[in-house]
């Protein structure tokens, strides 16, 4: 199953959200989970993931990916150009070379989500901000639920609505009332009146609204670990992640 995380505004929280969902589905289902960083260009998935002996990135998985492609392929190769977490999911980093010039296109993300899933039962598709790029679109596609990020800030919240009024112009309708809006509260103190308001906003429009409790460690920008999380973060997230599951139960069943 494919779940994407996708709101156009920089700064709502994809990259936390993709990992800290990865990361909770891996620990509590028994691994089997990856978190993908399909940017076009450059992400920080990997940045933000626990430091691995190897930097290989998307971009070398699909230099070698005819050889995933082939029935003869193995994890254990796979694995080689992955970064395993602690919490029992695993990280594809994109592209982090300096001066680096690969895009990856609707064609490559459908060769790599092909191959992905014969080793992984769960992808957690952290996304980029262009939601006219084909890899993007390519996402949306593949995608059998979706999880919106958002902060407690009117220009991200407004910038996720209008993400799923586009996709369900679309024709992803589907996608956007099944969907799980996550609220991260990015800061200590938030306007509780924007707040209500946010909530009350998303709740129109997608399946579920779950809330994520401001943590210091999420917010210092560093690599997550997910036993530095804080105790209550980690109830929200099984909370959020009960709900993705719930999504693609409902998905599973149409």
């Amino acid at each position: 199953m494919t779940v994407m995380v996708a709101n156009p505004k920089g700064g709502a929280a994809k990259t936390p959200t993709s990992l800290v969902a990865a990361a909770t589905l891996g620990f509590y289902r028994g691994g089997y989970t990856l978190a993908w960083d399909n940017n076009e260009t450059r992400g920080t998935l990997g940045m933000r993931a626990e430091s691995a002996p190897q930097p290989r990135t998307v971009v070398d998985l699909l230099n070698d990916i005819e050889e995933f492609l082939a029935a003869a392929a193995s994890v254990g190769r796979l694995s080689a150009y992955l970064r395993p977490q602690s919490a029992r999911f695993d990280v594809l980093a994109s592209d982090e070379t300096p001066g680096g010039m690969e895009i990856i296109d609707d064609a490559a993300v459908h060769k790599l989500w092909t191959a992905l899933s014969r080793y992984y039962r769960m992808i957690v598709v952290d996304t980029g901000n262009n939601v006219r790029a084909p890899n993007w679109r390519a996402a949306a596609e593949l995608a059998d639920c979706l999880v919106v990020p958002t902060t407690v800030q009117r220009d991200v919240a407004a910038s996720g609505l209008w993400m799923l009024d586009h996709l369900v112009q679309s024709g992803h309708r589907d996608l956007v009332t099944n969907a799980v809006a996550v609220i991260s509260c990015a800061d200590s103190q938030t306007d509780p009146q924007l707040f209500a308001s946010i909530v009350e906003r998303y709740q129109a429009v997608v399946r579920d609204v779950v809330v994520i409790p401001h943590d210091p460690y999420i917010r210092s920008g560093g690599r997550i670990e997910y036993d530095h999380l804080g105790v209550e973060t980690r109830r929200a997230w099984v909370l959020a992640c009960t709900s993705i599951i719930d999504s693609l139960s409902i998905r599973n069943q149409a």
